[in-house]
């Protein structure tokens, strides 16, 4: 692990940073292609570990896949996946899911295992569902199933009721292979539903690639049965990775602009932009860019983030300076993360020195006369959004040091290039 220690800011900021091309629309996009009829490209991908994870996943599915700088080139199949490969997840929960699906319909039997700590997350509702479709699904008894075998065998389509309160990349997962399967798909979810915007933003991409698709009930899914082509997508930028930089302005005061985003976007942590006022920041948006303007002081808050769980390691730092208590709810699936999101920010919370528990299903933090701020370690247990969120807290703080700065390669690789540009104003 890589050290590093971050240098407080002195000054309000003023900046202008292109942000990193969206995770969770990278992952979709791939997945969408290899299931098309003919050629793809996938311009601009986020080039991330997770990211090379599924794109390497698919390959070893049976698909070509060529990286070519930022226009990653694909060969869809019109549907068939030939299965037979080994894949290796890393600590990737996204592929996960996802792969799990696509090789839950390969001719093949395919062989998937991942980190220990990806040996630990869930996947039984969605092989469940699989199973369900006729799949054949082998897991790991305990434990989140890896490693798992899935596919040599005919799947059908029809209707799967599927729990949803601990992931939407279950939905997604079926979503995205549901145009593959005899007849179609329709899922509905049993509430509660978490991360729902999540979905939306798998519609959408499922939409642009021609897959016919419908929301037929605020829990129920439609996916017709039929090929369809590939193309050129373009991904649009990341909502999660623009959220720290964003933030940091609320934090340290002056302007910061996000280029490359939709305003618009169903990524859920778009959602930041209209939580920013109420917090006491100016913002302004064009067509593809977000400004923050704050003023360092912060205002007390408390959000129910069930929807987008991956704002809550950046509200979390916004609530190290807030004027008073805040908290944020209905968040149980961040223990479920690449860490045990909730236990790891309220300790890291403390060590900075303000208060800080983690109850079933919320983080709560601070209280009316705990003002105090002290520099510390960061104990990320290998989170990205840990050293992420936390290095903006740095910016304030004096003496904060990320224990392990490499982390962040899982979703944004130039995070440290661009917290310097952060910092310089070029």
């Amino acid at each position: 692990m890589s050290h590093r220690a971050i240098q407080p800011q002195k000054k309000a900021l003023s900046a202008t940073l292109r942000i990193a091309p969206s995770k969770s629309v990278t992952h979709r996009a791939l997945v969408a292609a290899a299931l098309a009829s003919g050629p793809s490209v996938i311009a601009d991908p986020l080039d991330a570990d997770d990211t090379r994870t599924t794109a390497e996943g698919l390959a070893n599915l049976g698909f070509r896949v060529d990286f070519r700088g930022a226009r990653w080139e694909l060969e869809g199949l019109d549907g068939r996946v030939p299965g037979g490969g080994t894949i290796a997840l890393g600590d990737s929960g996204t592929s996960f899911r996802f792969l799990t699906a696509v090789a839950g319909i390969g001719e093949t039997v395919s062989r998937l295992d991942g980190s220990p700590r990806l040996r630990q997350r869930p996947v039984q509702e969605l092989t469940g569902a699989l199973t369900s479709l006729g799949a054949r699904i082998a897991l790991t008894p305990g434990g989140g199933g890896l490693p798992l075998e899935a596919g040599g065998g005919p799947v059908r389509g029809g209707s799967v009721v599927l729990s949803a309160g601990r992931s939407s990349q279950f939905t997604s997962a079926l979503l995205l292979i549901g145009s593959r399967l005899p007849g179609g798909l329709e899922v509905i979810l049993t509430p509660p539903a978490v991360s729902l915007p999540y979905v939306e933003v798998t519609v959408r991409v499922l939409r642009e690639f021609g897959v016919r698709i419908e929301r037929a009930g605020e829990l129920r899914w439609r996916v017709a049965e039929g090929g369809y082509r590939g193309r050129e997508f373009r991904v649009e930028g990341d909502h999660s990775s623009a959220s720290y930089f964003l933030a940091a302005a609320a934090i340290l005061g002056g302007r910061v602009r996000a280029e490359g985003l939709d305003p618009d976007s169903a990524q859920p942590d778009a959602r930041l932009q209209r939580i920013l006022p109420e917090l006491g920041c100016r913002v302004r948006s064009g067509p593809d860019w977000v400004e923050i303007e704050g003023s360092g002081r912060i205002r007390p808050f408390d959000l129910d983030l069930s929807d987008a769980p991956d704002l809550v390691p950046t509200l979390a730092v916004l609530a190290l300076f807030a004027d008073g208590p805040s908290a944020m709810r209905g968040v149980a699936h961040l223990r479920i993360k690449e860490s045990d999101r909730l236990e790891t920010l309220a300790g890291n919370l403390r060590r900075l020195g303000r208060e800080a528990s983690a109850t079933e299903d919320a983080l709560l933090v601070g209280s009316e006369s705990d003002r105090r701020s002290e520099g510390a370690t960061i104990e990320t247990a290998s989170d990205h959004r840990m050293a992420m969120a936390f290095a903006i807290a740095g910016l304030r703080i004096p003496g904060v040091t990320i224990d392990d700065a490499e982390c962040v390669a899982k979703s944004n690789p130039d995070f440290w290039r661009d917290f310097s540009r952060l910092t310089t104003g070029s």
